[in-house]
Formats: C-alpha cells, sequence, structure tokens
C-alpha cells in the first residue's frame, strides 16, 4: 500500500502543478504517487482512479480555482475508505485551518504555508504520538480537540530537492512546466498572498543555471516561472537572462515582473534575446495614483511605460500587461483611463483581471474601509464596492471577453490599429465599450463564435460606418494573413482564375514574389496562395509610403506560410 498519493486538480489540462512534484521530490524514502487531472474530468472517473491507488494518506493541494471539487473528492473518498487519511495543504486553506476541520469532519489534517518538511515529518509520525512539534499543522488531538500548531521559518530552498529529478519528462510534452526561483516577494500590494509574509527565499544561481538547462535539454515547450516579482533582485534576475540567452534552445520562458524597476542594461541584455526565447508579465494593475497608494504598488507608471516601450521596439520579446478592476478609489471611468494608458503600449497581449479578495491578504481585512462586497466562495471576486457597482463591474466583465477574443488573439492587429488610429472612437475602450453593447444587443455573449464569426460581427458592426469599406480591407488582410480563403460576407476582390495561371507560369514572377515555391507546379502554387485587390489607400498606410492622386488598386498574394508581398 502507498504511503501517499498527491492530488493535483488543475485549472486546465496544460497546466501542471509544481507543488506536488516539489513535495515528492522530498519524500525519497516513501513510497508517494500523485495524480495530476483538471477541474474539467469528470468527479467520478478521479474518484475511481483515486480509489485504484490503494494509498493510506491522500493529500490534495488546494487552490481558488479547485476547492469546490477538492472537498467533494474527500468527502466521498473518506467516506468510501474511511480507514484513508486526508490531507489538506495550499495556499487556500494555509488561513483558517481550524475552522475548516470543524466545518469538514472529513479532512484529518491541514499543513499551512510551505509544506515540504511538514509533510516529511507528518508522514515519519507514524503513530501520530506527538503531532505538536509540526509547524503549521492544524488537527483534532485525541479528545477530538482542534488544535493548530505555530508556524515556523521556511525551509532555504537551497535545501529542497528539485522537483522535476527523476520525472519522466516526455509524458508533460506540450504542457506548461512550472518552476520558481524564489519564494517570497520585499514588496506588499495589499491583494496578493505573497504580502502575507515578508521576506525572500532564493535558490542559488547555480543550482538555477542548472536546472534551467534540464529544461532546454528535455525539449520544454514552455517554463513559467513562479517567482512573484523576478526583477526585485535587477542583477540576479540579468544573470539568469545572460544564461538563457546564451544557452539558447527551443524552450521558452515566461517571467512576472516590475516595469519600473527594469533599467538600460537590462533592456540592451533583453534586446540580444532570440525571438520566442523570453516573455515577460509585467503587472501594471492601475496608472491612478490614488489607487496605487492604497494598495501599496509602489511604481512609477512613467517609467514602465518607458520601459515597456523600449521593450517592445525590438520585436523579440513577448509582453503581458495587466490591469485588475475593482482596486480602491478606481471608478469606472478611472479604470477606463488606466485601460487606455496602458493599451496605447501595445503590447502583445493585455489581461484585464478582476479583484479577488484572498484570504490573508490586507485588502480583504479592509473589505469595510472600501464597502467591499464579494463572493463568499473561490474565487472570492469583486462584486461591488464604493467607488464601481456591480453594473460597471460586469459591464467590464463583458469588455474584457472582447478584449481577449479581438485584442490578445492577435488575428485584428492591424483592423484594430487602424480602428485606433482613426480615432473612430475617442479612445480603445469607448470602441470596446460600443462593441460590447452591440455583442449584447445581438445576444452573441451567450453562443459559441468561431474565428470566420468573430471577423463577421466586427465588419457587421461598422456596415453602416462612413469608414466601413477601409475596415473592411483590414479585416480581410488580417484574415488572409491566417487563413487561404475568404469568410461569408467579406467582398472577394481576387483576379481571374487565367490571370493568376499565366501568372505562376512565369519563373520570373515566382523568384519575385514567391520566392519559398520555386519549382513547383502552378497548379501546386495555385492551392497554396490567394491573390487579392486594395485599394491604394490601404497599400499607401500599410507600406508607410506617400499617396498620391493617381494610384491605382494594387495586388497583394498572400502564402499558406502567412506572408504577404505587395505585386505592383
Amino acid at each position: 500500500m502507498k504511503d501517499l498519493v498527491l492530488v493535483a486538480i488543475n485549472a486546465k489540462y496544460i497546466h501542471t502543478n509544481l507543488a506536488v512534484r516539489s513535495l515528492k521530490a522530498q519524500l525519497p524514502d516513501f513510497e508517494v504517487d500523485f495524480l495530476e487531472m483538471s477541474i474539467n474530468d469528470p468527479i467520478h472517473r478521479i474518484i475511481k482512479l483515486l480509489l485504484d491507488q490503494e494509498a493510506r494518506r491522500i493529500g490534495f493541494s488546494c487552490y481558488i480555482w479547485n476547492m469546490e471539487i477538492v472537498l467533494k473528492l474527500a468527502e466521498v473518498i473518506k467516506k468510501a475508505r474511511p480507514q484513508v487519511q486526508i490531507i489538506f495543504g495550499g495556499p487556500e486553506v494555509s488561513f483558517d485551518g481550524l475552522s475548516l476541520l470543524e466545518e469538514h469532519l472529513f479532512c484529518d489534517f491541514i499543513i499551512q504555508g510551505e509544506g515540504e518538511d511538514k509533510l516529511k515529518a507528518l508522514l515519519t509520525n507514524d503513530n501520530l504520538n506527538d503531532l505538536s512539534k509540526i509547524p503549521g499543522l492544524c488537527y483534532r488531538n485525541r479528545s477530538g480537540e482542534l488544535i493548530e500548531n505555530p508556524d515556523a521559518k521556511p525551509v532555504p530552498l537551497n535545501q529542497l530537492i528539485f522537483p522535476y529529478l527523476n520525472l519522466d519528462m516526455d509524458n508533460l510534452n506540450h504542457k506548461i512546466i512550472y518552476y520558481e526561483t524564489m519564494r517570497g516577494c520585499p514588496f506588499s500590494c495589499s491583494y496578493c498572498l505573497s504580502s502575507a509574509k515578508q521576506g525572500l527565499n532564493l535558490l542559488c544561481l547555480d543550482r538555477v543555471f542548472a536546472e534551467l538547462d534540464f529544461f532546454i535539454l528535455a525539449g520544454v515547450k514552455q517554463v513559467k516561472l513562479v517567482d512573484r516579482t523576478f526583477n526585485c533582485d535587477l542583477g540576479r534576475a540579468k544573470e539568469i537572462f545572460r544564461h538563457l540567452i546564451d544557452q539558447g534552445g527551443n524552450t521558452n520562458f515566461h517571467f512576472e515582473m516590475t516595469g519600473d524597476l527594469i533599467d538600460d542594461e537590462m533592456i540592451a541584455l533583453l534586446n540580444t534575446a532570440p525571438p520566442g526565447l523570453i516573455q515577460l508579465e509585467i503587472g501594471v494593475q492601475s496608472t491612478a495614483p490614488a489607487t496605487l497608494s492604497a494598495i501599496g504598488r509602489k511604481i512609477s507608471v512613467t517609467r514602465t511605460e518607458e520601459h515597456v516601450t523600449k521593450l517592445l521596439d525590438q520585436h523579440n520579446i513577448h509582453i503581458h500587461l495587466d490591469l485588475i478592476a475593482g482596486l480602491p478609489h478606481e471608478t469606472y471611468g478611472v479604470f477606463k483611463s488606466s485601460f487606455n494608458r496602458v493599451i496605447a503600449l501595445d503590447p502583445d497581449m493585455l489581461q484585464l483581471g478582476f479583484l479577488k479578495c484572498l484570504k490573508g491578504t490586507r485588502i480583504r481585512k479592509e473589505s469595510e474601509i472600501h464597502d467591499y462586497q464579494y463572493a463568499s466562495f473561490p474565487p472570492y471576486e469583486i462584486i461591488s464596492n464604493k467607488y464601481i457597482s456591480a453594473a460597471e463591474l460586469y459591464q467590464l466583465r463583458q469588455i474584457e471577453v472582447l478584449v481577449d477574443r479581438y485584442f490578445n488573439s492577435g488575428a485584428f492587429k492591424y483592423s484594430l490599429a487602424f480602428v485606433f488610429a482613426a480615432r473612430i472612437y475617442s479612445t480603445p475602450f469607448d470602441f470596446f465599450e460600443a462593441f460590447s453593447s452591440y455583442w449584447d444587443s445581438q445576444g452573441y455573449y451567450d453562443v459559441g463564435k468561431s474565428k470566420e464569426q468573430l471577423f463577421g460581427i466586427l465588419l457587421g458592426f461598422f456596415k453602416d460606418h462612413q469608414k466601413s469599406e477601409q475596415i473592411g480591407e483590414w479585416l480581410k488582410f488580417d484574415f488572409l494573413a491566417r487563413e487561404l480563403r475568404l469568410p461569408a460576407g467579406m467582398s472577394d476582390t481576387s483576379p481571374d482564375k487565367e490571370w493568376i495561371f499565366e501568372f505562376l507560369k512565369d519563373p520570373q514572377n515566382i523568384e519575385t514574389y514567391l520566392g519559398s515555391f520555386i519549382n513547383l507546379a502552378p497548379k501546386k502554387i495555385y492551392t497554396q496562395v490567394k491573390f487579392q485587390y486594395f485599394s491604394a489607400a490601404f497599400l499607401s498606410r500599410l507600406t508607410g509610403a506617400a499617396l498620391s492622386s493617381e494610384e491605382k488598386p494594387g495586388l497583394m498574394v498572400f502564402s499558406e506560410a502567412g506572408s504577404s508581398i505587395i505585386i505592383q
């Protein structure tokens, strides 16, 4: 019988769980396994797999996204196998362990805080004779009294075994790998769990370099570092970036950063990174001084803008910028200003999140000050506060859907750039607000939408606008850059088939405009390209060339690779 089975219920199939791998790595002297599923898997399938494990103990990794299903799983397992000890751990149970034990009799132990040493101590104490010496443990003593042991200082990261040691990485193909080079954060943002405990726990650079090399050699697709503020130690961050750039490889590394801590030396270093190697997520959260002050976020928005602009100018670093709706002092209008200021930087992604009043955070303790109304169940998302109403927040939630589908997808890059630059609406936020109202009135939010439908909806939204033809051309360009066909409702301005074949028969044309198709027969090329005429005004704006009154429409050809070439 196994000593322990650790259970990870992830938010998505593509995700992995770092915690259960780290816990297992620290227990080489015990028979430990882990089961990794997602919240989308049928609950009875997960239960069946757990019952098949024949374990003495089952430990659940608890987060805001899986707590509901974890409670259901634990209850069923305990009733099916009363002798099995149920252990909860993770951030969702680290601040109210006693109340959870009191409410859920099927849970035997709760480990609060970091769990590696504590779980080892619990497994070593096989007879449960003296649990009082295990830091952060919540349990029932022999008389049924609920006990909460005081926590202890975290174990230095250097003393912990690498979580992925001796694991078969082939099983993680096409999944996101999570990794940490530090725990804790030197900052005190009131909405963040890292603010609940001060101090940094750093992994030495020699180990960091070796472990990053491990991922590169294993051919991992993407590694996301969970370091809360990766560049809080600027020199250390540069050393890690420098190592990754020197090593190269095909692995993408994702870092969470603070924008104003970046300096010119780091920018110069990152400018040397090959495209696709490094991805940055930079939290702005708000541009309002009163809001930033209230949440304890001491950043310079101006410096952040300057640094992000310099990084984006090189087009080799994929950058996400984050905003949070529902923060103190941020009205709907103030949030609009933050949104417009951040989207003006033209990041690769604008992640619009909503405040979560997490257990253990200062912002939850200050709920009365700001009249916070938030859900009592995970993920404890904001409903309203004294600055913004529930209706306004739900309007922002609808806008967030469209930002994700139209801006973050990258499929409408040139179309949206034209809409914003032409000031068809006063600001980008005004566009998304109006577009959201259109979606609402047409019932588009109520059913799923294909990519073709998304293009058609945006085309329909502008059908009566004086610039509808221009917008239609940009939408066609965006669509053909990804697909060699046109969706319903989009005008086809292709030359006739005979002209195309005559063009493709000329070797000089192929060499000049379609070099990747040299030596292919015209019939073969025809199936892999798409020709379309575009107006002179469109081509002028696309190329940045001056437009003369005598210029005529021009022809473009699109290939399966997504590239396009103007044919004069």
